[in-house]
């Protein structure tokens, strides 16, 4: 029997395959959502969210070369934040050992305290300065690194005593190594009595500051000390009172909701008036560190420190700081560049700023001018008008202004600078520092081409300057200029010329300046009748079309009943004149008789009144065809007259809708539908919520839909599926769908909260052609979009209004930061946390109005429990209204009692 040797063979089972497998297609998943991250990245830099989920997708992979470059790419454009800080910090950390690296780490680390105030940041940096201490000099820097985290964040009231607490148990290291046992000698004796010191120091130094825990930190000194020292005591003291003063802010912040900007500005209102310019400064990075995306608060920041503490290291630290969170606010910008100027920068870093605040993205042309103006002042106090040789910084200061204008121009046009304030400014500058009336004149005169030439403002500050610093011929050449361009307000020109004359020339040129305004104002006044005669025109024309047409429904119903009523048609006479008007008469009769009831219309003052009725039609009539009937004739359809609806089914014209109350629970009330719609739409649009037992759509006379119907559902959970499709839209028309109830119960309730929604944003000023999916694309790169509402008419027209619902209040608010004021298309949106406002009770719920306000509508207008109706005014002439006093008076009787006629009132408006 041949011995056969044994091989090792290493067998894969199947779920090992189908293990690696999977692993293989995850890591190409990933890689290629990392490949398009890094696309939509290099397209759009500024988008936060994608440099985060590309570091997360890296670190996953292990690739910590890509990792090292995506951070990097990242914070060239914004700050970080901690737990970004502190993930890059370990990982490098955890792959660093050599000298060189560690100096890249300490630079890391550098930046990293840079961004925000951070404890974890600056403990975890001297735990890392901690492990250097073998180095030459270690110790010193690490309690340099040290020193500088208690400066940073030592006066944290919640955080900072860890770090007091880590520099004391490191020097309490030191003291142990010092103090081996034994003998020991006299320096060795020297520097154990120095680091006792030291720590001492450093138990008296935490308890002047107050921290939380600091009855534990005092229980540590009592042991550490023989003896507690009465300055020690006292100073404890005092510290615990103004702990106790900051505790309730304390407890605000932390039973808050993040980012608790009102706490934190309650914070900063309480330490301001204490004037402790440190515990200012710690309170106020405390609050930015939560809310670095509001400009206010930054703005606020550096105003404090540009007029109080005035240290140009800090300041400029915070100005660079508050800029990279917001450079969409124009206000950092511009406190930047007068900072800059205030402690004495460059003109080549200035113009630096300049130049990245113009590439920041401004949206306004407002915010453009608004740098740009700025920059011109800044460089305008830079020359010393005094000295002779500043050539060189007014050749600047020309340069920029004319590229501060035509950049202006480039981008907006004359909306750049619709008021010409820079070369308003410039032309101020040429006249009265560089004597050079000349080209000022040539300034303006460009200012007048540029649409101001119109306005009588414009011209009065242009004649001010040549009366301050021209002569008299060029004065009364501006007037007369000014009198013949000044349309809007030509009376200020005019008498700003007359009283130049009688003040400063002679009586000839009074004379000539009189007759030119006079001859000027003559013509203005020609222009307004023509103007008004025209209004006035289009007015009666537009009373008159208002008169001819029916003032409601209501008023029509009301004044055929009343005719009715005067004139009653009997059945027989009913069928014979509409025979007879409209079928049996020839063509030339049927028109005599359409003119002869046009003229009937009119009532003895020639106002047009409704047509008579002819009362209701006998049963079973069926009358002709109504003009452009396309279907059948009467002869055509005789026979099918016979297979009718029985006539219990047949819905009369007002007939009211019959209600089943035995489909209360199970139905639903679908109203707001196009006439256009039948049973099939309405069962497609609401088949998902539940299978539909019966759809009734409400139908008139003539079997035309009235555009409402009643559904029926098999179950309960159909009704609710159903609320939940209101306002969906058929046939580009909102379907309102209401409980099923009686008219008389059916009051129309707003369906929406009216209370503060925090995490519903109100979005207004939107283009109509807005859609709900792309304001949830730009919605959701802000956070989770719950739901997105668009607010319509009932017609379906959109109204420019939307509701953004977020899943959480904190992604709402950063939401409304980041969005509002944003462009969409040529419409700057308004962006706000939702409470919309009180509704109003019911009309039917109301009490009855005591007091009416009178008007040509033809009925009673509610004024007490509404507020003032549209025709709330009287608007008959004084010239027709008479007082019942007045006529008392009067010698003739018969003026008391009359009224002037619709005849005589339309006359009057004609002026005939």
């Amino acid at each position: 029997m041949s011995e056969e040797t044994p091989m090792d063979i290493t067998k894969t089972s199947p779920e090992d395959e189908s293990s690696d497998s999977d692993s293989s297609d995850e890591e190409e998943a990933n890689e290629l959502k990392i490949k398009q991250l890094q696309a939509s990245i290099s397209e759009n830099p500024y988008m936060y969210d994608n440099h985060v989920e590309l570091i997360k997708l890296l670190r996953e992979t292990g690739d910590l070369d890509r990792q090292r470059s995506a951070r990097q790419a990242m914070r060239e454009i914004f700050p970080l934040a901690e737990d970004l800080w502190l993930q890059w910090l370990k990982d490098e950390i955890s792959c660093r050992d050599d000298d060189q690296d560690r100096s890249e780490i300490i630079e890391l680390f550098e930046n990293a305290v840079q961004d925000y105030l951070s404890v974890p940041i600056w403990l975890e940096y001297v735990q890392y300065s901690i492990g250097g201490m073998a180095r030459e000099g270690g110790i010193e820097e690490i309690r340099r690194v040290f020193e500088r985290s208690l400066t940073a964040a030592g006066l944290h009231v919640s955080k900072g005593h860890v770090l007091w607490e880590a520099y004391r148990e490191f020097e309490t290291a030191i003291l142990g190594g010092l103090q081996p046992g034994g003998f020991q000698s006299k320096e060795q004796q020297e520097a154990v009595d120095l680091q006792i010191e030291r720590i001492t120091a450093l138990f008296k130094r935490q308890l002047a500051v107050p921290l939380l825990g600091m009855k534990s930190t005092f229980g540590e000194y009592k042991d550490w000390v023989d003896q507690i020292d009465k300055h020690v005591k006292t100073t404890y003291d005092r510290t615990i009172e103004k702990l106790q003063a900051l505790q309730p802010f304390e407890e605000a912040l932390q039973n808050g909701t993040a980012p608790c900007l009102e706490e934190y500005l309650s914070y900063i209102e309480h330490e301001e008036k204490k004037s402790d310019p440190a515990r200012i400064q710690c309170i106020y990075e405390r609050a930015i560190q939560e809310n670095c995306l509001i400009p206010d608060l930054w703005i606020r920041y550096t105003n404090y420190l540009d007029t109080k503490l005035k240290i140009a290291g800090v300041i400029m630290n915070v100005y660079d700081r508050a800029i990279r969170n917001c450079p969409w606010s124009v206000n950092l910008w511009i406190g930047k560049i007068r900072a800059m100027e205030r402690h004495n920068q460059k003109i080549d870093t200035v113009k630096d700023v300049i130049e990245t605040a113009l590439n920041s993205g401004f949206t306004q042309a407002a915010e453009y001018l608004s740098v740009w103006t700025a920059y011109i002042d800044f460089l305008r106090r830079r020359i010393d008008w005094e000295a002779t040789d500043h050539v060189k910084e007014l050749e600047q200061f020309h340069l920029s202004i004319e590229r501060a204008i035509d950049h202006l121009t480039q981008l907006f046009g004359n909306e750049g600078d619709p008021t010409c304030s820079l070369q308003r400014y410039w032309a101020f500058i040429e006249v009265k520092f560089c004597k050079n009336m000349t080209k000022s004149r040539e300034i303006w005169n460009d200012i007048m081409q540029r649409g101001n030439g119109n306005k009588a403002e414009m011209w009065m500050e242009f004649i001010r300057l040549e009366r301050a610093y021209g002569d008299s011929k060029h004065i009364r050449k501006v007037f007369q200029r000014a009198i013949n361009s000044a349309n809007d307000w030509p009376e200020l020109v005019c008498e700003a010329y007359i009283n130049y004359e009688r003040e400063e020339g002679t009586l000839e040129n009074f004379d000539i300046a009189s007759q030119k305004c006079e001859a000027q104002l003559a013509r203005i006044a020609d222009r307004r009748a023509v103007a008004a005669e025209k209004e006035a025109e289009f007015e009666t024309q537009r009373k008159n079309q208002k008169k001819k047409a029916p003032a409601n429904k209501k008023q029509v119903f009301k004044k055929t009943e009343q005719i009715k009523k005067k004139e009653p048609q009997t059945e027989a006479k009913w069928s014979d004149q509409v025979s007879s008007s409209r079928i049996t008469q020839p063509k030339t009769e049927q028109d005599s008789g359409l003119k002869r009831k046009h003229e009937e219309m009119k009532d003895e003052d020639g106002f047009a009144v409704p047509q008579k009725s002819l009362g209701p039609p006998p049963p079973g009539f069926k009358g002709p065809p109504p003009p452009g009937f396309k279907g059948t004739t009467p002869v055509e359809s005789k026979q099918s007259d016979h297979v009718s609806e029985p006539p219990e089914k047949k819905l009369k014209e007002d007939e009211p809708v019959k209600f089943h109350t035995e489909m209360d629970d199970t139905s639903v009330f679908v109203s707001n539908l196009l006439y256009n719609v039948d049973e099939e739409k309405i069962r497609q649009a609401l088949c998902e919520c539940g299978e539909i037992k019966e759809i009734r759509l409400v139908k008139n006379f003539k079997g035309k839909s009235k555009g409402f119907a009643y559904v029926q559902f098999k179950t309960m959970a159909g009704v609710e599926n159903a609320f939940k499709l209101d306002r969906k839209m058929i046939d580009g028309r909102p379907m309102f769908i209401s409980p099923c109830k009686e008219k008389t119960q059916r009051n129309k309730v707003f369906k929406y909260s009216t209370n503060l929604e925090k995490n519903k944003l109100f979005v207004k000023n939107l283009p109509f052609t807005c859609t709900r999916e792309a304001l949830h694309t730009i919605f959701s790169q802000h956070g989770e979009v719950k739901d997105v509402r668009l607010v319509t008419h009932r017609s379906g027209a959109p109204k420019g209004l939307a509701y953004i619902e977020y899943v959480d209040e904190t992604e709402a608010k950063n939401a409304v930061l980041k969005t509002d004021e944003l462009m969409i298309g040529d419409h700057k949106i308004s962006v706000a946390i939702s409470q919309p406002p009180d509704r109003k009770t019911p009309l039917n719920s109301r009490p009855e109005p005591t007091t009416y306000t009178p008007s040509l509508g033809g009925g009673k207008k509610e004024s007490a429990t509404r507020g003032k109706a549209h025709t709330a005014l009287m608007l008959m002439p004084r010239s027709v209204q008479r007082k019942p006093e007045a006529d008392k008076e009067t010698s003739n009787p018969s003026a008391s009692t009359s009224r002037m006629s619709n005849a005589d009132f339309r006359n009057m408006l004609l002026k005939k």
